[in-house]
């Protein structure tokens, strides 16, 4: 019997995020319009990076809330519109909601309005 080892791996990531301390925006870099697919893996990876920041572990203190909690969240998708990102009590995806604005400053007053 032949054995045949396959190895997939996901497509790079190309973003780029920011973040004022009310709203973290993370704008989708490639054309692809894959950036959606993969938010569990984005907002992982800018997770980290906070906590690099700010020097702790959310995962091994358990007096503390995931890094992303309390951030409204903005996605710029590859058609250049806004959406707001959903997440659900413990700082993962949830889902996207489509903003259907271009203007960075009408998505920040619109998903500082969201629940």
């Amino acid at each position: 019997m032949n054995a045949s080892i396959i190895t997939l791996t996901p497509d790079q990531l190309h973003f780029d995020w920011g973040t004022d301390g009310l709203v973290l925006w993370i704008e989708e870099l490639d054309g692809a319009g894959s950036l959606a697919s993969q938010m569990d893996e984005v907002m992982d990876r800018i997770a980290f990076a906070i906590e690099l920041q700010t020097g702790w572990d959310h995962r091994t203190d358990s007096d503390t809330l995931h890094p992303l909690y309390g951030y409204r969240l903005l996605l710029r998708d590859a058609s250049g519109l806004w959406n707001a990102v959903q997440t659900d009590q413990t700082g993962h995806f949830a889902g996207l909601l489509p903003l259907q604005e271009m203007d960075y400053e009408v998505a920040y007053d619109k998903v500082m309005w969201l629940d």
